[in-house]
């Protein structure tokens, strides 16, 4: 079966002997951690129906998404082509497929075909550049805005409408307190573009939760997501 990564599906045009030999399907479990902070990972990780979340830690213990893994990304690929530590530790968010192939047999890869190195090194920036962005609407748009946007952002990455997340979960996804984000699902709630119930956040209404997301989520979709990737017509 063809990868539903659309990176993996890049490099499988590339060089399908790679794939063929050495990708193997999995399956991520929920809060499951696949690589941590300080530590080369030895496998690269493609998302195809899961979502990981890359976390930094505070010593007091509070933790922030600062990356969201999805259908276009890859975990560890920078450390992959660089041999450097992971500086965050990266967990399962959400559940699904995956399929994984050895840092070492991607390096190789990379070093060998131009082609290779450039599809790899054009995501790390994709994925940097999210980064960046997301830094600024951190600190300009209110939670509401920017937990709309996620929501949107995650049924693309996942190709999922109903969403196995608590609320914890989303507090630590935008940085913010709990009872900060059970008031903005509350308001996405009350607008009926989302309903959660039991640990389930399920998207009823993207156009109405596209018009509460701050602008972000267009810039996202037409600026940042890998080329191919899934934007907003896969959320409707």
């Amino acid at each position: 079966m063809a990868p539903q990564n659309q990176l993996l599906l890049a490099l499988y045009r590339l060089n399908p002997a790679m794939l063929l030999t050495h990708v193997r399907e999995v399956t991520l479990t929920a809060g499951d951690t696949v690589s941590e902070e300080g530590v080369v990972p030895r496998t690269v990780i493609f998302p195809e129906g899961c979502l990981l979340s890359s976390v930094a830690s505070m010593a007091d213990g509070r933790m922030v998404e600062v990356a969201a893994l999805g259908q276009g990304d890859a975990a560890g690929l920078l450390s992959c082509l660089t041999s450097a530590p992971e500086t965050c530790r990266t967990v399962v968010r959400i559940g699904g497929p995956a399929r994984t192939i050895a840092a070492s047999v991607l390096r190789s890869a990379a070093d060998e075909d131009e082609g290779v190195r450039r599809a790899l090194l054009q995501t790390v920036r994709h994925v940097a550049v999210r980064a960046e962005h997301e830094l600024a609407c951190s600190a300009l748009h209110d939670v509401t805005a920017r937990l709309a946007k996620w929501l949107l952002l995650t049924c693309a990455r996942t190709g999922k409408q109903r969403l196995p997340l608590t609320q914890d979960d989303m507090a630590v996804i935008l940085g913010v307190q709990r009872t900060t984000l059970n008031a903005s699902a509350l308001h996405l709630k009350s607008a009926g573009a989302v309903r959660y119930s039991r640990g389930v956040l399920e998207v009823l209404d993207a156009g109405r939760l596209e018009a509460m997301a701050c602008e972000c989520y267009g810039h996202a979709v037409r600026d940042f997501e890998p080329e191919g990737a899934p934007g907003h017509r896969h959320v409707a």
